[in-house]
């Protein structure tokens, strides 16, 4: 088993199964699969189900057939219609669905039923960023300000804003378990204290709207207007790197540690190695955008983006192959895209919010969710 365990290539674990019954045997051990299922999708992120046993050469072949489902699959989306004016953005896991709009309101769905459970109001303005855990919401608005909510019982705890807040419409946030960032209009970044909400640093350097922000570790990437990337330290403020490339404007931005996806003006993705600042792939032409690429999502295994050509694309992340094309996925611009393993979470101008499930029969599939 221990030579087995370094084998993370699932044909040569199905020929080493074929040499005799006692390989056969090893090579079906629940540790080998265990290990070929962390190497290629990593850990259970549920810590509960995490600690429970599982069959994990099952679960690999489920999850197998999980990712075929995202290319083959014919998927209608179920669609949530319940905000007043455009749906600017979503976050969701696996019990709820939580959406900010033009109509100032954030609301919270379940998942499963559609119902709205739950409006937060306060902002003055359209609630145009969002990012939640299970303690507490930060919500960006176009009136400036951003506030801290408490996730269970929707009170505002904290609002940020004034002298030092940004003088602009907040763009896009992003926190962790130390600090809040932010972007702006006002072409600026903040980092603020997650617990007291004290602004630590604004951050200079781009020439136009910040558009987009995420967060790895102690590291932040912004993507501005300005055409360029950056990538910066949150605790000391310095500017590692720049990246360019795009020819304008660029709207959204998605970090891993190792790679950054960006989407432009330009109709184009690009795929960074974060390290160098060189461009790995762009991914255009004929199976491209046509429009602003508005928002994207990136996993180990496939990029999605949303543009103004109001398609949603699905894209092979290792090839840049385009996997799946929805050309009419809203009525119009696409806003927003989030994903997990076996779903598109979309939202838009035309006022919905879809979701596009590729789950079809497979049961398991809230075993391999965070």
């Amino acid at each position: 088993i221990n030579i087995l365990l370094q084998i993370d290539d699932i044909s040569t674990i199905n020929t080493i199964s074929q040499v005799s019954r006692k390989w056969n045997e090893i090579a079906n051990d629940n540790t080998v699969w265990h290990n070929l299922y962390i190497s290629r999708w990593g850990e259970l992120r549920d810590p509960v189900i995490r600690h429970q046993n599982h069959n994990y050469k099952y679960l690999y072949q489920k999850r197998l057939q999980l990712n075929k489902n995202w290319t083959e699959l014919d998927v209608e989306p179920r669609l949530i219609i319940g905000h007043d004016d455009s749906v600017y953005c979503v976050q969701f896991d696996k019990n709820i669905i939580v959406s900010g709009s033009r109509d100032k309101s954030i609301k919270f769905w379940d998942i499963k039923t559609l119902e709205c459970i739950k409006v937060l109001r306060y902002h003055q303005g359209s609630v145009l960023c969002l990012q939640y855990n299970e303690n507490i919401v930060v919500s960006g608005s176009s009136d400036s300000t951003l506030i801290v909510w408490d996730f269970k019982t929707g009170q505002v705890l904290r609002i940020l804003s004034g002298r030092h807040g940004h003088s602009a419409p907040v763009l896009d946030v992003r926190f962790n378990d130390k600090v809040i960032v932010s972007c702006s209009k006002d072409c600026t970044i903040k980092i603020w204290d997650l617990e007291t909400g004290i602004l630590k640093r604004t951050l200079h350097g781009h020439r136009a709207a910040v558009n987009a922000i995420h967060i790895h570790g102690d590291e932040v990437v912004s993507a501005s207007g300005d055409c360029t990337l950056k990538l910066w330290n949150i605790n000391t403020g310095e500017c590692i790197r720049e990246f360019n490339g795009h020819l304008r404007g660029l709207a959204c931005v998605q970090y891993n540690g190792e790679i950054i996806a960006s989407g432009s003006n330009d109709h184009t993705i690009k795929i960074w190695n974060a390290k160098t600042g060189q461009v790995i792939r762009t991914l255009e032409g004929k199976d491209g955008h046509t429009d602003l690429v508005r928002t994207l999502a990136f996993d180990n295994e496939r990029i999605v983006s949303g543009s103004y050509d109001q398609s949603i694309k699905v894209w092979d992340i290792k090839t840049g192959k385009l996997l799946k094309n929805f050309k009419n996925a809203h009525g119009s611009w696409v806003f927003n895209v989030q994903i997990d393993a076996s779903k598109i979470v979309s939202s838009s101008q035309d006022r919905k919010i879809a979701i596009w499930d590729f789950s079809g029969d497979i049961e398991c599939v809230d075993t391999f969710l965070s």
